[in-house]
């Protein structure tokens, strides 16, 4: 055996260097991926036992028809998506350090919260203005839907993207490697195929409740819908193919092989595509079923960096956030708190609805004359529901400026990579 024969050979395969531990990382960054992934398949395998069409999980009580997949829907907003919206406040809007050299990100971010109303608003000004055709005046509240579904998959696909880049730091892949290239270009398609899977397939509706016409216009004998969602599985599973064979060639060739940033991908890709892919019962509940993976994981690496850089530190260098990441059951509690403040769960109905009727009576009813009959309400509940949903724009676009691991040697310190 030759001397280079016999490197190869005996060149270490595999690296298994985790961003904490094993048990943390498979904690945190995997099994509750793992739990979204067993709760789509059982919802797809489920799919038909339902009575009447309903839910085979849903029951009656005292009369009233109670459907799981709302309640689930109900609680993953002040339990799981609004503590994790609360970290990153922790981490920034509590230090005052921060204060000092983010403060224009902090006061100017603040505007995400007026931003859906003012775009919910702005044909029905424009039709009070100008004379904007009737019928376009929810053509606002479209967009803005269409705009934060869009963000909140932009965002969370960002962070599954950041974590494959943290994994490739941790386990010494170059920044620059052809490697990293394929690795980018494989996990922006294969995370996308998915979601395009689903708005071209012949079961998916609009945000309005409506066929989505534009891919269901009917060619010859099979729709423009169907063939696009078979070419697109297709696709996917071709990118999936050569990825895997990139992977084995290299490990043919005695390179070394990252095992937490393969196995992290692997979770993610195949979440996405059972999740989107293939049926409205699965599809229309992704947001707890990618959703608490993203949270959870979230969480852990806001608690390493509040750990590394508050946590224990002498009288003279503590910080408001020293407290918080020294009592998980404080950064808990305070997490549920900032939904319950925020809106984010029980409560956001009732004041909704009185704030939509202050607002149909205070201000739509004089401005929009043009309104019929409860129609002012239906658009002051719609403007309500931005503003809160504002909360969750602001931490995008915030959490989009704090983690350049790649831009702060004190950032990739803290987050020991």
């Amino acid at each position: 055996m030759s001397t280079a024969t016999a490197a190869v050979t005996l060149a270490p395969r595999l690296r298994w260097n985790w961003l904490w531990s094993a048990r943390h990382d498979l904690a945190w960054n995997l099994a509750p991926f793992w739990l979204g992934l067993a709760g789509a398949t059982f919802l797809y395998l489920a799919r038909d036992a339902g009575a009447g069409g309903g839910a085979p999980w849903d029951f009656t009580l005292a009369g009233q028809k109670i459907g799981m997949s709302a309640v689930l829907l109900y609680l993953y907003g002040p339990l799981v998506d609004a503590p994790h919206l609360w970290a990153t406040i922790a981490r920034t809007y509590t230090d005052r350090d921060e204060w000092k050299t983010r403060s224009a990100l902090f006061l100017g971010s603040l505007a995400w919260l007026l931003a859906g109303p003012a775009v919910i608003l702005l044909p029905y000004v424009l039709h009070r203005l100008v004379g904007l055709p009737a019928g376009l005046e929810t053509s606002g509240w479209l967009a803005f839907s269409y705009f934060l579904t869009f963000y909140a998959l932009f965002h969370i696909n960002r962070q599954h993207w950041g974590f494959v880049a943290l994994y490739r730091r941790k386990n010494g892949e170059a920044a620059d490697s052809i490697e990293r290239n394929i690795d980018s270009w494989f996990f922006q398609l294969a995370i996308w195929l998915p979601v395009a899977a689903m708005l071209s397939a012949p079961w998916y509706v609009d945000l309005d409740g409506k066929p989505y016409l534009f891919l269901q216009t009917a060619v010859g004998s099979t729709t423009l819908s169907s063939l696009v969602h078979r070419s697109i599985h297709i696709l996917f599973l071709s990118i999936c193919a050569a990825y895997a064979f990139f992977q084995a060639r290299q490990w043919r060739r005695g390179v070394e092989r990252n095992g937490p940033k393969l196995v992290y991908i692997v979770t993610v890709i195949s979440l996405y595509y059972f999740t989107f892919s293939f049926h409205p019962a699965v599809a229309t509940l992704w947001v707890p079923l990618i959703g608490v993976g993203h949270c959870a994981q979230y969480h852990r690496v806001v608690w390493a960096y509040g750990r590394s850089r508050y946590a224990g530190k002498s009288a003279s260098d503590r910080r408001a956030p020293s407290s918080i990441f020294e009592n998980a059951w404080l950064y808990a509690a305070l997490g549920v708190l900032f939904g319950a403040v925020t809106l984010q769960g029980p409560g956001a109905g009732p004041i909704g609805r009185a704030v939509a009727r202050a607002l149909d009576a205070g201000i739509f009813r004089h401005a929009f004359i043009f309104l019929g009959a409860g129609a002012g309400f239906a658009l002051g509940v719609r403007v309500f529901g931005a503003f809160i949903s504002g909360v969750r724009l602001h931490h995008f676009y915030v959490d989009s400026k704090i983690w350049r691991v790649s831009k702060s040697a004190a950032l990739a310190r803290n987050l020991d990579v």
